[in-house]
């Protein structure tokens, strides 16, 4: 299994601050919790920063990226400055 972790106004969107899911791919995991949370979330996640056991993954290689039991997403919502975190 895969552990999601989501943080601050992703976490209000979404209503809780983890999940779990067998998802192979980052891709796959992104468009789960879409669906899972709804359109709110949706719109916030694109402009996310995503990290998987630690590293900062770029939307470009959201597709590629495998994922493997035990890893971990972190989902960040953009920073209020417009950096990303």
């Amino acid at each position: 299994m895969v552990e999601v972790r989501i943080f601050a106004s992703l976490r209000a969107a979404a209503g809780e601050k983890r999940f779990f899911t067998e998802a192979e791919s980052l891709q796959v995991l992104i468009r789960q919790a879409s669906k899972r949370y709804g359109g709110d979330f949706a719109a916030h996640l694109k402009a996310a920063t995503v990290l998987v056991n630690g590293e900062s993954i770029s939307r470009a290689k959201w597709r590629r990226t495998r994922l493997e039991d035990g890893d971990v997403v972190s989902l960040f919502p953009r920073h209020p400055d417009g950096v990303r975190s």
